[in-house]
């Protein structure tokens, strides 16, 4: 599945990212990978995974996805990377 591109503000930088990501869902996982740029500094990939705990998590998988893919960004902004 797939998310379109989407813009993220980082809340105590303000610096604005934009990223879009593909998902798949499976009985144990959803696996995620996503496409982030920052204005025109190039783009990079980040991948994760969220474990399926219940087979509830996957009726919101996008919204999981989303909030996945921001808080790999917030960390990042915060160590310094993807500048």
């Amino acid at each position: 599945m797939h998310i379109k591109e989407t813009r993220h503000e980082h809340a105590k930088t303000a610096q604005v990212y934009t990223y879009r990501a593909d998902y798949d869902v499976d009985i144990q996982a959803i696996t995620w990978s996503a496409t982030v740029r920052q204005g025109a500094d190039g783009e990079w990939r980040l991948d994760g995974s969220i474990p399926l705990s219940s087979p509830g998590i996957a009726s919101v998988a996008e919204e999981a996805v989303r909030d996945a893919v921001v808080a790999q960004i917030d960390a990042m902004q915060t160590a310094g990377a993807g500048q």
